[in-house]
């Protein structure tokens, strides 16, 4: 069984005063399965943050389901929605949300001091996750005191500490210059290569390149894939290049 399965997916939003309707999403299916790297791509108002957002328990679909490791969250009650996203989802903005009167470590330590769990258990946790992000040397620092980069680097430690099932990246290289988004993709592939889950919605055909598999969005509904395969980064950037220009041209994916 996969990890995330999209079935049937659809998205309408009401107009203000119940004026027109918009329709973001319709029948969107996909799946996911356990370890794989997943890149979203499409036009501005393509519908990908929509999903990403439905997927983040952020809002509801209007039709459709959402299976994360078998439950169905779109079934998840109001009162439990928060808990559910702490316990079996990781998130990294492109604005990183970083609390600035929390040093480094207390941001990463948030998810889990909400959840209870004793110092001791969070002083052990956070180790080797700071080491493997390269972080360890600034976790007594504040968010106003590091570059971007690291800024960036602390909210993906923050969504690794709770163990998620799934990291849910948007824009996670938006804000960032062009040596902090190239270690920051070397980053992501490492914690993929450990087994950690991503689906990223991302403009950055290179962010993408990186990924396993790309999904295209394009008028609300997945247009076309592409599987990475034994493609180098290279050879990548360039088929989502062509199919990036296929769905902006209006031709028809292959």
């Amino acid at each position: 069984m996969s990890l995330l399965e999209v079935k049937g997916l659809r998205k309408v939003y009401t107009t203000r005063f119940g004026g027109n309707k918009v329709e973001a999403l319709r029948d969107v299916e996909f799946t996911v399965e356990d370890g794989e790297y997943v890149a979203i791509m499409g036009e501005s108002g393509s519908g990908k943050t929509t999903l990403l957002n439905l997927t983040a328990a952020l809002d509801k679909p209007t039709s459709g389901e959402i299976i994360l490791d078998g439950m169905d969250i779109c079934k998840i009650k109001d009162s439990k929605m928060a808990e559910f996203r702490r316990d079996n989802l990781g998130f990294v903005f492109q604005e990183f949300n970083l609390l600035d009167t929390f040093s480094i470590e207390d941001n990463i330590y948030l998810p889990l001091v909400l959840k209870g769990v004793s110092y001791k258990e969070l002083a052990k946790k956070i180790e080797p996750i700071v080491e493997t992000l390269g972080i360890s040397s600034l976790l007594k620092k504040y968010p106003y005191e590091v570059s971007g980069g690291q800024k960036q680097r602390t909210a993906v430690a923050r969504a690794l500490i709770t163990d998620p099932k799934i990291i849910l990246a948007d824009e996670p290289t938006g804000a960032l210059d062009s040596k902090s988004t190239d270690e920051l993709l070397d980053l992501f592939e490492k914690v993929n290569k450990g087994g950690q889950t991503i689906l990223m919605v991302t403009h950055s055909v290179k962010a993408a390149s990186r990924a396993s598999r790309v999904l295209f969005i394009k008028d609300g509904k997945i247009f076309h894939q592409l599987f990475k395969a034994g493609a180098s980064d290279t050879e990548f950037y360039q088929q989502i290049s062509e199919a990036l220009t296929v769905l902006t041209t209006g031709g028809d994916a292959k």
